[in-house]
Parts: C-alpha cells; sequence; structure tokens
C-alpha cells in the first residue's frame, strides 16, 4: 500500500524527569511511488492502448518529416514548405470543433479506427502514387490538409476515452505515460525518418507510418472499455457543438488552466524561433548544438513526466500546477544569466523537466470536472485553443526579434511561461483544485451536471471555494 506521505518519528529523551521515551511529532515527507507505472500497464486494455497510441505518435513524427524532405526535394522552395506546414496545422482549429462532435455523438473507439484508417490510407497514397509516377505536388498538399482536419480526432480521442480504461486513482499516472509517449516518440521518430529517407527515399518512408496507423488500429479493435461511453447520453439526444465553450465558461479551473497553457504555449512559439538564431549567435554553434539541446528539452521532459506521474504529495494539484509554470519561465532567465552552452543544456533541461508535469496534473483534473457525455467536445475545444497558441507565438517572435533583440525576446518568452503560473495562483478555486471526490454543479445548455471539483478537507467536509 501506497501512503502519500511517509511519516517519520524520532525518540526523545526529557530533560528532567524519568527517561521515559516521548513520541517527536510527525514530519511529513513527500514520497514518490514509480510502481504506479507498472502496476498500469498491467491493466491489458491500457497497455494495448498505450503501445498503439506511442507507436502512432512515432509515425506521425515520421511523416512530418518526410512530408517536408519530399516537398523540398521537388520545389526548392522556401514558400512551398511554409504552404505545407500550414496545410498540416491550420486545419486542425476546423477539425478540432468536427473531431468534439464525432467523439461525443458515436462511439469514441471506432470514431479513432475510422479517422486511422482514413488518415492511414491517404499517407499510404503518396508511396503507392510515386511507385506509379503519378503523386503530384497538389496531391501532398490535399493529403496535408486531410491530415491536419482528422489530426484532432486521436488528439482528444485519447484523453476523452482514457478514463473508461484505468482507475480513477491512474488517471495522474496515465497522463504521465501520455506525455513519455509523446516525448519518446517525437525523440525517436525524427532521427529514424532522417536515417529512412537516406535509405529509401522520403515517399517510401511514409510506408512505415501507414503500417503505424495499421498498429493503432489493431490496439483499439482490442481493447475494453469499464463502461459505456455514453451513459449519460439517450438515444437521439441532441449534441449541441456549442457545449464545451458553455462548460469552458463555467468552470473557473477549465477556464484559468486553458488561458494559462495558451500563454504558455504563445511563449514554446517564441521560443521556437529564437533558439536557433541564439544557438547560432548567442553560443557560436551550428546544427549539432541545437540537436543537442532539443536533447536536453526532451530529457528534461521525460523526466517531468516521471515526477508528474509518480508524485503521492497532498499539494494541491492546482497550486503544483501554477508552481510548475512559474518554474518553466524562470528556468530560461539563465540564459540571460549566462549565455553558455553547458547553462544552455541546464537551462532547456530545466524547461523540460518543469512543464512536462502541466499537462499531466491539468489533464487529470480536467478528467474529473468534464461530464462522461462531454469529453470529445470539450476536450477538443481545449486542446485546439491550446495547440492555435504555438503558432501565434511564431508568428509574433518574427516581428519581435528584429526589433526588440533576442535578449529581449527571451526575457519576455520567460515572462510569458511564467507570469500566468503567479496570476493562476490568486484564483482560489485553481489554487486549492484537486479533483476530489467532492461534487458541484456545471450549468451546460441550462441543465446541472454533477462534476468532480476541488478538494476535501481533512473530516471530507467540503471547502469554502468550489472550483468551477
Amino acid at each position: 500500500m501506497t501512503y502519500p506521505y511517509q511519516e517519520i518519528t524520532a525518540p526523545l529523551l526529557p530533560r528532567n524527569g524519568p527517561a521515559t521515551i516521548c513520541k517527536e511529532p510527525r514530519i511529513l515527507v513527500p514520497s514518490f511511488d514509480l510502481r504506479s507505472f507498472s502496476a498500469i500497464l498491467r491493466r491489458e486494455s491500457y497497455r494495448k492502448f498505450w503501445i498503439g497510441f506511442a507507436i502512432s505518435a512515432t509515425g506521425d513524427a515520421i511523416t512530418s518529416v518526410a512530408l517536408a524532405w519530399i516537398v523540398l526535394e521537388r520545389t526548392h522552395s522556401a514558400a512551398a514548405l511554409g504552404e505545407l506546414f500550414v496545410l498540416l496545422t491550420a486545419p486542425v482549429i476546423l477539425g478540432g470543433f468536427l473531431a468534439g462532435w464525432l467523439l461525443d455523438r458515436y462511439d469514441r473507439r471506432k470514431v479513432m479506427i475510422a479517422d486511422n484508417l482514413i488518415r492511414g490510407i491517404g499517407i499510404f497514397s503518396i508511396p503507392v502514387l510515386n511507385w506509379l509516377g503519378l503523386l503530384t505536388l497538389n496531391w501532398i498538399f490535399g493529403v496535408a490538409t486531410l491530415y491536419g482536419l482528422l489530426f484532432m480526432i486521436s488528439l482528444a480521442g485519447g484523453p476523452s476515452i482514457l478514463p473508461d480504461l484505468v482507475h480513477e486513482s491512474e488517471l495522474a499516472t496515465a497522463n504521465s505515460m501520455e506525455t513519455l509517449g509523446y516525448t519518446v516518440s517525437g525523440v525517436a521518430g525524427a532521427p529514424l525518418a532522417g536515417v529512412l529517407i537516406g535509405i529509401v527515399g522520403g515517399p517510401n518512408v511514409l510506408v512505415v507510418d501507414a503500417a503505424c496507423y495499421g498498429i493503432f488500429i489493431a490496439a483499439l479493435l482490442s481493447i475494453r472499455v469499464n463502461r459505456p461511453a455514453f451513459a449519460e447520453d439517450k438515444p437521439g439526444d441532441k449534441i449541441r457543438l456549442l457545449a464545451g465553450f458553455q462548460l469552458l465558461g463555467s468552470s473557473s479551473v477549465l477556464l484559468s488552466t486553458t488561458l494559462m497553457f495558451m500563454m504558455f504555449n504563445v511563449g514554446s512559439g517564441l521560443q521556437n524561433v529564437w533558439l536557433p538564431i541564439f544557438v547560432t549567435q548567442g553560443l557560436g554553434g551550428g546544427a549539432a548544438l541545437y540537436g543537442l539541446l532539443l536533447g536536453a528539452l526532451a530529457a528534461g521532459s521525460a523526466v517531468g513526466a516521471l515526477i508528474g506521474g509518480s508524485y503521492t504529495g497532498r499539494v494541491p494539484t492546482g497550486t503544483l500546477i501554477c508552481a510548475s509554470q512559474v518554474l518553466s519561465g524562470c528556468a530560461l532567465v539563465l540564459l540571460l544569466v549566462r549565455p553558455d552552452s553547458w547553462v544552455a543544456l541546464v537551462s532547456l533541461g530545466l524547461l523540460g523537466a518543469a512543464s512536462a508535469p502541466l499537462t499531466i496534473w491539468a489533464q487529470t483534473l480536467r478528467m474529473k470536472l468534464i461530464p462522461t457525455a462531454l469529453r470529445g467536445r470539450a476536450f477538443a475545444l481545449l486542446r485546439t485553443l491550446m495547440q492555435g497558441a504555438t503558432p501565434a507565438g511564431s508568428a509574433a517572435g518574427g516581428l519581435i526579434i528584429p526589433v526588440a533583440g533576442l535578449a529581449t525576446t527571451i526575457g519576455l518568452t520567460a515572462g510569458v511561461m511564467s507570469a500566468p503560473g503567479a496570476v493562476g495562483y490568486v484564483i482560489p478555486n485553481l489554487r486549492n483544485a484537486t479533483g476530489g471526490a467532492e461534487k458541484d454543479s456545471l450549468v451546460v445548455d441550462k441543465q446541472q451536471l454533477p462534476v468532480d471539483v476541488g478538494q476535501t478537507e481533512g473530516d471530507g467536509s467540503p471547502p469554502a471555494n468550489r472550483a468551477g
């Protein structure tokens, strides 16, 4: 059995009186339990889902690199490359709303299977047409558009279906595993794509991603959920597209964390622009150092994911989120104090370690806050809003750096990342939120929906401030 805190006692000898043994007041030491990772992987359905998801995410990373290489080889045009990435990302915003509606209207597992089947066929069509000598740039752009349009289905489908695969007490670990899956796939996928492109060529590499889609489909077909995906829905109920917005507006925890993470992603977008410039101009390095720094960021994220998934202390989850976001921005200040390669490695490693638990802890809260019938629309909306903030930051970075300079932009990034965490701590509902067993009601379409929010006091009584 795992206890959230370890009790440490020590014998004390009183100065006067008989030599009796007294117990020192208990010292509470926060503990971590890494056994939760092995325990959750013993759940067969979850294990199959996670393996399939991780393999599919690796395939996505391979596709991103391969498509860029194919377009660059065919056009030698930066404009065409820019158009490709616009088509890969912009449709996500429109597709996000469609994805949420589909995930709440139909069986989520079947919707994810259909998504992976359609995208897998689209990706596989590129090497097939290349073998036949019929591949055109417009076809590649069309597949990229389809990819972006459907991408949010699986991105939002994962957290929508996870609570049906694990116990509520395992949600933080499950979310940590998701972060680890994305981290590992990002680190492994891009280098693997580079190696394979050199051996078999860009179009043929996409066969690997098509196979990854097939593996994820097989995993989805084999899993079993603990309860019906739509326990709160009645046949024929109207699925309202705006219900996700209503839910977001009725919960201070959901709204504040979403705005905080949007600002953090604006900072990430800024960082995407200034980091390679900082490597060349500030550190005098090249592509090797740039890759090394990205590796440090990924390694830090892996460590942070383990911390976020294994922490079993009593500090409210909302407080942990605020503190982690503040620390994330502060990690970048080291670059201003001493612009050195080793300091940069430490800085980005700390940034990864501090920021990785953000998604884990916030998503755990969301899974307890969002009613089952609204998971698809809610997660699609939240992830669409947060994903859309990153390109906005990148666009701003391109305008700010020439005017304000590199150092100022790095300082601005640190502030944009950390300040929302400090502001969030001022909000009592967020600061005290743990997603415990207490019930509250969120108003959606003028209906009261019971949701797990907030925290309970030591005696089980509800706190004065409720989240949402």
